[in-house]
């Protein structure tokens, strides 16, 4: 009996880890996977961040020899023109300029300061080609900020260390540059323990952690080494989960899971990741710009447009704007400039009752009443008119015909104008406009650029203007720069204008201001106009 029960447990025994045993093998192989993956996906990005230490260093060495051949005396007022330029010439260049004796000499931003006697510490670093480096050199203009300076033959210029570790990554990995004669820490990300960072650089990243994986990289032309840092992957972490998972659904969902994990990394390395990003974290901006009446030149409304700014650089409209579009992101970036129009005008609207605001909508945005009903439900007690809500759509937004025709109807029977942007740049007709009931035309600004010219699309923008007036709907020229053009529009009973020559886009705070003094402006002139003359 004994025997008996002996073997049943052994065979059971048996069961269980011939059962188990390839799902634990499998979940080895799956972390030793994962941890792969990552280490070599470090690797990759410790490779682009000794790319952006090597750039900035290259910066600032091309920098120098610039200001090593421009000629003149040391201080001059023409050779601070030409340092200016300089540091002009170079993104990461903060100031350049000269210095002597140990003190410094003048820089554009510092000027002549030769008489001051403002010392220059003993370098930190003398490279074996004359280069001298300060790590932490603080500015004579901040009491604060500290610089990477770099000197070589009475000049200098200084670079600020954020620079080196400054890179677009949605995983905001942490860097440490790091100066490799020395060993001196050049930058580091905000938040990272140095020592910790120096630790991993000195043992090649070979560093053993619960926590972190380590990468290091060196630069094949320069003393200069990076360690970045990134969670450890935790496959084991919870393992009777995962054992039970992988015991219930088998080897082939275990594969697809994996393949989703690795899809979804990828992705969040992207770049329509990135936008995702911004607009669910409400990191897009708003601006505005002003509409005026051509007749007297007074601001009634104002076109949203959209702005986004990452890690300190802008990007352009015209491209997240096509990758919202193409990564369904355009519904809402749409609804996010709505939300921010509302709270940040909601004050100038409502006390202005004849002033609006235009807002701009995709294609997808006209092929169903969703945006309408958002609209109208983001509307309803704020004491904003209907009218006071205006739609932009481009020629291309209207495609599909019948659904776009519908949904334009509806915009104009709830009461809010509808325009079509950037006009005689698509497929434009006049047969093609009777096919939808529109309240105003914006001419493109391509064609207003050429109406005082002769040029051959000069003849384009009266053609627009006859068509509009056929049609009896009113036109804003977009894009006008100059009196002449104003002069021209309003003569062929252009109505409105928008561009540079009145205001170029801002924020709400700005635009309250402006709107201020634009209408100070126009009871001026209108005063002026309503004297008699002798």
């Amino acid at each position: 009996m004994i025997k008996r029960l002996t073997l049943i447990s052994a065979s059971i025994a048996l069961g269980c880890l011939a059962t188990i045993g390839p799902v634990l093998i499998s979940v080895y192989v799956a972390s030793k996977d994962a941890e792969s993956r990552d280490r070599e996906e470090l690797r990759e990005f410790a490779n682009k961040a000794v790319m952006r230490a090597e750039l900035v260093t290259y910066q600032a060495f091309a920098a120098l020899s610039d200001l090593d051949r421009i000629p003149g005396p040391v201080c001059s007022p023409d050779r601070l023109h030409q340092a200016a330029r300089v540091v002009y010439n170079y993104r990461y260049v903060q100031d350049a300029g000269a210095y002597g004796d140990g003190h410094y000499l003048c820089s554009p931003l510092l000027g002549d300061i030769s008489t001051k006697n403002i010392a220059l510490p003993p370098p930190d670093y003398r490279s074996a080609d004359g280069y001298l480096v300060w790590f932490r050199q603080k500015s004579p203009l901040s009491d604060v900020r500290k610089d990477i300076q770099i000197g070589r033959n009475g000049n200098y210029v200084s670079v600020d260390s954020g620079s080196y570790v400054d890179l677009i990554d949605p995983a905001r990995r942490p860097i440490a540059a790091i100066q490799i004669t020395t060993g001196t820490l050049m930058a580091i990300s905000p938040g990272v323990d140095p020592a910790e960072m120096l630790d991993a650089w000195k043992y090649g990243g070979d560093v053993k952690s619960d926590q972190w994986y380590y990468a290091v990289a060196q630069s094949a032309t320069r003393p200069l080494g990076v360690v970045v840092r990134s969670p450890r992957g935790s496959v084991l972490g919870d393992w009777p989960k995962v054992l039970a998972t992988w015991l219930a659904v088998g080897v082939v969902v275990a594969a697809a899971f994996g393949w989703l994990v690795y899809r979804r990394i990828t992705r969040q390395l992207s770049f329509p990741a990135t936008l995702e990003w911004a607009i669910a974290r409400r990191k897009i901006d708003v601006v505005y710009q002003p509409v005026v009446r051509l007749a007297d030149g007074e601001c009634v409304g104002v076109e949203a447009l959209v702005r986004w700014t990452l890690n300190g650089r802008a990007i352009s409209p015209d491209v997240f704007v096509r990758v919202a579009e193409d990564n369904r992101l355009i519904q809402p970036l749409t609804d996010l400039v709505l939300e921010k129009t509302l709270a940040q005008l909601v004050s100038l609207l409502v006390a202005n009752p004849a002033f609006y605001v235009t807002i701009n909508v995709s294609a997808e945005d006209l092929s169903s009443l969703r945006f309408l009903n958002r609209l109208d439900a983001s509307l309803a007690g704020t004491g904003i008119a209907p009218q006071q809500i205006r739609i932009e759509a481009t020629e291309r937004s209207f495609m599909n015909h019948d659904t776009t025709r519908g949904v334009i109807a509806a915009f104009r029977a709830a009461g809010h104008p509808v325009y079509i942007d950037d006009f005689g740049t698509g497929y434009s007709s006049l047969a093609y406009l009777q096919t939808f009931e529109v309240d105003v035309l914006k001419i493109d600004k391509s064609f207003v650029d050429t109406v005082v010219q002769e040029s051959a699309s000069s003849v384009v923008a009266p053609h627009i203007i006859a068509m509009a007036h056929e049609l009896n709907v009113e036109i804003v020229a977009e894009g006008v720069e100059s009196a002449a053009q104003a002069a021209w529009l309003r003569e062929r009973g252009v109505q409105y204008g928008q561009g540079w020559y009145y205001a170029k886009a801002m924020a709400a705070q700005e635009l309250v201001r402006w709107i201020g003094q634009n209408r100070a402006q126009a009871h001026t002139r209108a005063s002026a106009d309503s004297q008699p003359t002798l």
